[in-house]
């Protein structure tokens, strides 16, 4: 265990430091070829046993952010998740506990009755099958100190991830509205207990102190290997049912969260120095922003890249300063005009008030059967178009928006 810790540990030195990521095409979902492409992608940095250690209680996180078919590339898909509990429990010592737990997006409630409803709509129900392997119906969440965080000092934690001695992460490859990726660091939102999550995005409002935040709960249990599903991604305005799977048939590790988040950001097409979570990792000197200090294992980074990989529409917009000024009378401009914004799909909009019910500012409104957006109490967060089960909130520039960027190509 005490290697363990200091692999943790390692991951605040200085930016000096050279991180590994893996790389491993994998094109479809056969579980034979899934399992022995992540087993030769985890190969490729150390390999399972260098991980896992002596670890009893091993923690898999998947992202499971709504109730979503898996054809749909919305959650970690359920043979990649197979696949892993199958490599972990022949790597791990005979009696460790493989737990699979996440706390979904703020549509979805963390009781039991919900979580069974999560994992047989994603295809997870058989893993309850295999000996030592549990699919987390435990409600309970604690309250948890964290002195070491720059925003968040005290949150609420699900009990698997506190239980857990060690976690892996299962990220998806995913675009984000807001975020413009979600990857390994972001997926550890998901340790944060249900509607939770609905306060902090309207506490940290400004995208920098939302990455700040992130960083935090990132740090407060850090994953000792992050695995990604990048079979089938989520391009376009990602990451819920409003974006579109695209097969990028890779799969990527590393035991640093965002070392991967770089790299998955550049094969996606963005420069990675404009992805908010790299650049609020860069001001607190946390390894892995730094392109130039992250080896490629598996081949070289450019025989990945996707050229015509779908952005999200806010990807045109371009970084905003932290000036108090800027943010008191520019920032509200901005956000009310160049900004996306969430606006109703009527063909697609079954009114099921998801949207309504989870709003952290209360912006949406229904009359007669229209949604009504408040856009100056709007901040911007997506939840919305996030948790739609039917892609119904469509995101796009005002007619000053589309005016400014409108020479602005947007994959």
């Amino acid at each position: 265990m005490n290697e363990i810790k200091n692999l943790q540990a390692n991951k605040m030195a200085s930016q000096t430091t050279e991180e590994e990521v893996a790389i491993k095409a994998c094109t479809q979902y056969k579980s034979k070829n899934v399992e022995k492409s992540i087993e030769e992608c985890v190969g490729l940095i150390g390999g399972f046993k260098k991980y896992i250690g002596d670890a009893k209680n091993i923690l898999l996180k998947p992202n499971l952010l709504s109730p979503s078919r898996p054809e749909l590339a919305v959650t970690t898909h359920p043979v990649f998740v197979e696949a892993m509990t199958r490599l972990v429990k022949r790597n791990a010592r005979p009696d460790a506990v493989i737990t699979i737990a996440d706390s979904p997006g703020i549509a979805t409630l963390h009781t039991e009755k919900d979580l069974i409803r999560l994992y047989n709509q994603c295809g997870y129900p058989g893993f309850a099958d295999i000996e030592n392997v549990k699919l987390n119906l435990d409600e309970r969440h604690f309250p948890v100190s964290f002195k070491q965080g720059k925003l968040l000092k005290k949150f609420e934690v699900i009990k698997p991830a506190i239980d857990a001695d060690i976690i892996i992460n299962l990220p998806k490859f995913k675009t984000h509205s807001l975020t413009k990726i979600t990857g390994a660091v972001k997926n550890m939102f998901g340790i944060i207990y249900g509607r939770e999550k609905t306060l902090l995005h309207t506490k940290f409002m400004d995208i920098g102190k939302f990455c700040d935040m992130l960083l935090d709960i990132y740090q407060f249990k850090i994953p000792v290997l992050n695995i990604m599903d990048g079979i089938t991604g989520l391009e376009g305005e990602g990451p819920g049912a409003s974006g579109k799977p695209r097969n990028a048939g890779i799969i990527l590790a590393s035991s640093s969260a965002i070392a991967l988040d770089n790299v998955m950001a550049s094969i996606m097409g963005f420069n990675s120095e404009d992805i908010p979570i790299i650049l609020s990792a860069k001001k607190r000197n946390i390894t892995g922003w730094d392109s130039n200090y992250i080896k490629i294992l598996g081949g070289q980074i450019k025989d990945f890249i996707i050229d015509d990989y779908k952005l999200p529409r806010n990807s045109a917009v371009g970084k905003i300063s932290s000036n108090r000024f800027i943010n008191a009378f520019i920032l509200p401009f901005v956000r009310n005009n160049l900004s996306v914004s969430p606006y109703q799909n009527q063909e697609k909009c079954t009114m099921c008030r998801i949207c309504i019910e989870i709003c952290p500012e209360k912006a949406i409104k229904s009359r007669d059967s229209v949604l009504v957006f408040d856009y100056k109490e709007c901040i911007r967060c997506y939840c919305c178009s996030e948790m739609c089960p039917e892609g119904a909130i469509d995101l796009n520039y005002s007619w000053f928006g589309n005016l400014i960027f409108r020479e602005k190509k947007i994959k």
